[in-house]
């Protein structure tokens, strides 16, 4: 896997950032279906990100002659940022971050290694962490990080 940037003028929109994200075969195909979905996610949070430094909805560059120039964010905007992020990115990054920490544990790791992961000072607390999480059963979340099956709500 690999990313790159294309900045300036040499981007699609001029004086903007083009972001490419690279997946050898094997990583397309682990990922599957959910390559769609969990990039559509990233972006909606990167959008909500642009609209809170500037207060301005951007112009949709792809609707052609006639699409709405900038304008500013609304209750309706801040409606669409929130439920994108927390309805469609969150849960599956949490689900990533459980299925992986529950990898760690049942590959020998530490908790000091937990610690540094997860940038906590207390082992202590990395303990905590992952005790609880293994008290739990996996999350839908969870489960369709490690097997692409999508939880019925999303």
């Amino acid at each position: 896997m690999s990313i790159s940037f294309r900045e300036g003028d040499a981007a699609t929109n001029r004086g903007g950032v083009d972001i490419t994200i690279s997946l050898t075969a094997e990583e397309a195909e682990a990922i599957g279906g959910e390559l769609g979905p969990l990039a559509d996610a990233m972006a909606g949070a990167l959008w909500a990100l642009a609209v809170l430094r500037t207060d301005t909805v951007p112009a949709d560059q792809d609707d052609g002659p006639g699409a709405r120039p900038d304008r500013p964010a609304t209750a309706d905007t801040w409606v669409t940022a929130i439920h994108d992020v927390e309805q469609r990115l969150l849960p599956r990054l949490e689900g990533i971050r459980d299925a992986a920490m529950r990898a760690h544990a049942a590959s020998g790791g530490s908790y000091g290694e937990l610690a540094r992961a997860l940038g906590v000072t207390a082992r202590s607390t990395a303990q905590y962490r992952r005790d609880t999480l293994q008290a739990r059963m996996p999350s839908e979340w969870e489960i369709w990080a490690l097997t692409g099956k999508r939880p019925t709500q999303d």
